[in-house]
């Protein structure tokens, strides 16, 4: 029915709505979700054995042909992967670790190993998001503030650098539902359906995050330490939060 049948991937931080938006997109009757399926494996690098200078190049490009080959088991439906930006983060590090001639690592991700697949980008208010990542993943704050920044980096390079994704809000995903999953089903050619608001159950996500509906508490955005707050402010502005 589909050609290319990798045909989504969604992206954002750490505890900023991308296991939500999965889990709803997931409920949707022409769309199935992975959950960081090979991420591990070859974003990561746990199941790679090279170990060299094209590092990064050998994880993009392993990662990417393991999605596609996916997708093509599932000719019935338009098939997506759900990743986090701390696992993009993983393929800038092997870059640094061996000193490797400059890439642009999210250039050349997005737009050569991933240039045929559309992308959805969740960002979340960093107060929310940095405060989520200590208290329920035990992030030291200064690693939490980076690890949010670096979100805001991907953001940045899908406002202008790359042209076939559509960035929504996890507090619009909460607040507007309808309208924002409407946007996303838009973008994804798939006509809207209520079908996706049951997906706050979805039982591909982990337990903890599973709910009978949205819970619209979490837009409230954190207080944070001076000195993180001095770090994120240009961010947040950016972004639109402050």
């Amino acid at each position: 029915m589909f050609n290319n049948n990798f045909k989504f991937l969604i992206v954002g931080a750490g505890r900023g709505g991308t296991s939500l938006l999965a889990g709803l997109l997931d409920y949707h009757p022409q769309l199935e979700v992975g959950f960081e399926l090979y991420a591990s494996a070859y974003l990561m690098g746990n199941k790679i054995s090279y170990d060299g200078p094209k590092l990064f190049q050998e994880r993009a490009k392993t990662f990417a042909d393991a999605c596609k080959r996916h997708g093509d088991n599932h000719r019935d439906v338009y098939w997506g992967n759900k990743i986090t930006t701390e696992q993009i983060y993983c393929l800038e590090a092997d870059t640094k670790t061996y000193n490797a001639k400059q890439v642009d690592v999210l250039d050349a991700f997005f737009n050569k190993y991933l240039k045929k697949t559309k992308v959805v980008f969740v960002l979340r208010d960093g107060r929310a998001c940095i405060n989520s990542k200590i208290n329920r993943t035990g992030q030291p704050l200064e690693l939490a503030c980076e690890r949010w920044q670096y979100s805001v980096k991907c953001y940045k390079f899908f406002q202008t650098r790359h042209s076939n994704n559509i960035c929504v809000r996890f507090e619009d995903l909460l607040l507007k539902p309808q309208a924002t999953l409407t946007s996303i089903c838009e973008f994804l050619k798939v006509p809207y359906t209520d079908e996706m608001l049951k997906g706050t159950g979805n039982d591909k996500m982990l337990t903890d995050y599973q709910s009978d509906k949205l819970d619209t508490s979490k837009v409230k955005p954190a207080e944070l330490p001076a000195e993180c707050m001095e770090k994120i402010t240009e961010d947040l502005k950016y972004c639109g939060y402050l």
